[in-house]
């Protein structure tokens, strides 16, 4: 209901001419968009926060193209920040992550357009090359959902029955499974057991891994990617930045550049807070480690002279229709977050 009532709001707003108003109106702000993993199959419809339809990005980058919005790199943007001297609607694309679906899917379509693009990777699934197990087993789950799991023909650590059809069943079992994966000695044991998992369900597990659903891209798969615009940078190795843990926070950021310093010597100094998460105290942190801007996932637009560790972004998904996309580019979302309402 909610969604309906909306996108009439929406469809009037833009017929009255509310949203050239807002484009013009919020001209001078920087517009970053957030993205995660393209789809190879159908993981758009298991985590459309997650995974985008190739088809849905597509659309996407169309209309920046056709509206000419200017797209321009991270680096252009940041070193503009204090003046704000971008151009007139000036966006960023940004992918977090590091799913080989952003290789596969969006980066061709990036290429097209000749958008320049920052991918942020957390390189530890980079470097082991196998399935990012919590992702790994939901899908496995979700794919299933018309079985009853018996937990206990995985491990003899797990016990009950869970019928997945149920959504918060399933996620209890997905729950159950992830706290066993974190308890084993690294990622080969988890793939294991992620094969284990599979093999109980009646899935294909080898046909999950030569597919490369819910994996990474490799190095010399981002190496091609930095060779055709699109520029690999900090997400932290393990996926955390623990903000009551300086030294760790330290650790991730140089192990993360320790690998992704083989793809070449381009400078690692822009980040993104993995899942969007830090604290106030932490910023500081940043220009310690040789960062000089970081990402948040709070919504909104960046101002001329804004903070550069905390840059905001719209997080698009499958979830955000085209309307709403355009009502996000356009300025007329930015407006009413400004008046004080949630979006």
């Amino acid at each position: 209901m909610r969604k309906r009532v909306l996108a009439i709001i929406l469809r009037v707003a833009k017929s009255v001419g509310l949203f050239a108003l807002a484009r013009w109106l919020t001209a001078r702000d920087l517009r970053i968009l957030c993205y995660h993993g393209g789809a190879l199959r159908d993981e758009h419809d298991f985590s459309p926060g997650l995974f985008m339809s190739k088809g849905t990005f597509a659309t996407r980058m169309e209309f920046l193209a056709r509206h000419r919005y200017p797209v321009l790199s991270l680096d252009e943007a940041v070193a503009k920040l204090g003046a704000g001297t971008w151009p007139r609607c000036g966006t960023v694309i940004t992918i977090d992550d590091g799913w080989f679906g952003s290789y596969q899917i969006m980066a061709p379509i990036l290429r097209n357009h000749r958008f320049p693009a920052t991918l942020y990777i957390a390189s530890y699934y980079l470097e082991k090359q196998t399935q990012v197990f919590n992702v790994a087993a939901n899908y496995a789950l979700w794919l299933a959902r018309d079985q009853v799991l018996q937990l206990s023909l995985i491990s003899d650590q797990l016990t009950g029955d869970y019928r997945l059809a149920d959504s918060g069943a399933r996620g209890k079992a997905r729950e159950l499974l992830t706290a066993l994966a974190e308890s084993l000695n690294g990622a080969a044991e988890r793939q294991r057991l992620f094969r284990q998992l599979c093999m109980v369900l009646r899935l294909d597990a080898a046909d999950l891994e030569r597919s490369r659903i819910c994996t990474f891209l490799t190095l010399d798969e981002a190496r091609d990617l930095e060779n055709h615009g699109i520029d690999v940078q900090l997400h932290t190795h393990r996926h955390a930045f623990p903000p009551d843990d300086f030294e760790q926070a330290k650790t991730e950021i140089e192990d993360n550049r320790r690998a992704l310093a083989l793809l070449g010597d381009r400078p690692r100094r822009h980040f993104c807070y993995p899942s969007g998460d830090y604290e106030r105290h932490q910023l500081p942190w940043l220009a310690q480690f040789g960062i000089v801007s970081a990402t948040t996932i709070k919504s909104g637009f960046t101002r001329p002279g804004a903070s550069p560790y905390e840059l905001r972004r719209f997080l698009d998904s499958e979830r955000v229709s085209q309307l709403e996309f355009e009502a996000e580019m356009c300025g007329f979302f930015e407006l009413v977050r400004r008046c004080g309402y949630a979006i």
